[in-house]
């Protein structure tokens, strides 16, 4: 079964933490973007399954409005505690690679994300996006993108399978018409999906509850065993 990744939206590190240890998913992801006041990330130590680090600025999609300096300041002292960061691929090059750079010392694996809300593009341009995540470092790739129609969802999955692949792809649709990815895309190869706490803590428009992605996964697996 594919893993499931629950990102955390709560407004105190504590929260986040006690959340975390009372859910049974593979991995969780902090949003840091959520949090009123982001002092005490060291207490994100007591997190006790992987966390992905991120902090989603409002440029693309987030919450956190500050520079791009202190955004990225925000990520690396949350190094010592994760097992991977979060970075936008159209984050400043200096403050991204430097980034990167300071993550893979410590071991800690890269995500490069693209996200787009609005629209999803031709596959040629999802290929394009992903081969720059992997060119600028990332460990794992991610793309995410607003769903239209059932025609957008197609195109994401085409690019996860037709891409030749050198490092784990993330790919999924935005959105109530892309709510399927989030349970095609693994079988097509996504290394993790997401799905929320429950249906009052979404952190994306079409995100399914954890109990409501666990029983399709098992379904989807005992059909491909059957």
């Amino acid at each position: 079964m594919a893993l499931i990744c629950v990102p955390l939206v709560e407004k105190t590190v504590e929260e986040d933490v006690a959340l975390a240890n009372s859910l049974d998913c593979d991995l969780v992801e902090v949003r840091l973007d959520y949090l009123k006041n982001a002092s005490g990330v060291e207490k994100l130590a007591g997190i006790k399954k992987p966390v992905i680090a991120t902090c989603m600025p409002a440029w693309e999609g987030g919450l956190f409005g500050g520079s791009e300096e202190e955004r990225v300041s925000l990520l690396e002292s949350c190094l010592p505690y994760c097992r991977y960061v979060s970075v936008e691929l159209k984050t400043d090059e200096d403050l991204r690679q430097n980034l990167i750079k300071k993550a893979k010392k410590r071991n800690v694996k890269v995500i490069v994300a693209f996200h787009d809300f609005k629209s999803t593009p031709s596959f040629e341009d999802i290929v394009e996006t992903l081969d720059d995540e992997e060119r600028v470092g990332a460990d794992i790739v991610k793309v995410a993108f607003m769903a239209n129609d059932h025609a957008d969802v197609l195109t994401l999955l085409r690019a996860l399978v037709e891409r030749k692949k050198s490092v784990p792809v993330i790919a999924l649709s935005i959105g109530e018409k892309g709510k399927m990815s989030r349970i095609l895309a693994p079988v097509f190869g996504s290394y993790l999906t997401f799905a929320s706490a429950s249906k009052d803590k979404v952190s994306a428009p079409g995100q399914m509850a954890l109990d409501e992605m666990k029983k399709f996964m098992t379904l989807c697996d005992e059909n491909r065993k059957s």
